[in-house]
């Protein structure tokens, strides 16, 4: 009976020694993907002013001051509501350059700059640009100053976010005779120009310029005339 059990034995251990698989330089993976998506929709919100020097933060400080309003899409939110320029005796033989005067009640500025604002939460970056006109520089009686301009100079521009919105402004001599064509002051090539742009102005260099011997010993006025334009399309 002996030898019969070493043979069972060494029969199921040869057995399962057979049913074992083996596997020859398996190839490795270590790399594996994971998709993602998302949609966004242009935004369906007012965009109100906001802090010039931090347009990330929406502020009221400078309501009552606007000559402009919120709005949505491509909207311009701000403007400066009013410059004045003094009172200055008439000067008859010398061209004068006038500098706003900060204590007038007609100059309303926003942390003492003159400020432009404009949201874009359209969501196309189609980009869009910024020109103003002015009217006559008319007096009481109705006679417009000859040849008078405005001096806009270069505004600082800051946007919303931590990218810059690729908005440029540029310097303009804006005529005060209600015909001459627009002139650019803030501008957004295409693929820019989204979230809130600010454009700070230096008031020292809002220079009004008046010709000799072309106004009357009176008070003058006019008006500046901002419109915000989406880029040709072609």
């Amino acid at each position: 009976m002996k030898p019969m059990l070493g043979h069972l034995l060494m029969a199921g251990t040869l057995l399962l020694a057979g049913s074992t698989p083996i596997v020859a330089n398996a190839a490795e993976n270590r790399s594996g993907n994971t998709d993602i998506k998302a949609e966004f929709t242009k935004s369906t919100s007012t965009v109100t002013p906001v802090d010039p020097s931090n347009p990330d933060v929406p502020s009221t400080d400078g309501d009552g001051d606007n000559g402009a309003a919120a709005g949505g899409d491509l909207s311009l939110i701000f403007v400066s509501k009013s410059l004045g320029y003094g009172t200055h005796e008439l000067d008859v033989l010398n061209d004068q350059q006038y500098k706003v005067d900060p204590t007038s009640p007609y100059t309303l500025l926003w942390q003492d700059k003159m400020v432009v604002e404009v949201s874009d939460v359209r969501g196309t970056n189609a980009g869009w640009k910024l020109t103003v006109t002015g009217s006559n520089l008319t007096g009481t009686d109705g006679t417009a100053a000859k040849g008078a301009t405005l001096s806009l100079p270069k505004g600082d521009v800051v946007n919303s976010g931590s990218e810059a919105n690729g908005a440029v402004a540029t310097a303009s001599e804006v005529a005060l005779n209600g015909t001459v064509g627009s002139s650019a002051v803030l501008n957004a090539d295409k693929g820019g120009g989204s979230g809130v742009t600010v454009s700070r102005l230096d008031p020292k260099a809002l220079t009004l310029n008046i010709k000799a011997n072309t106004v009357k010993a009176q008070a003058y006025s006019a008006n500046l005339n901002w419109t915000l334009s989406d880029l040709p399309t072609n």
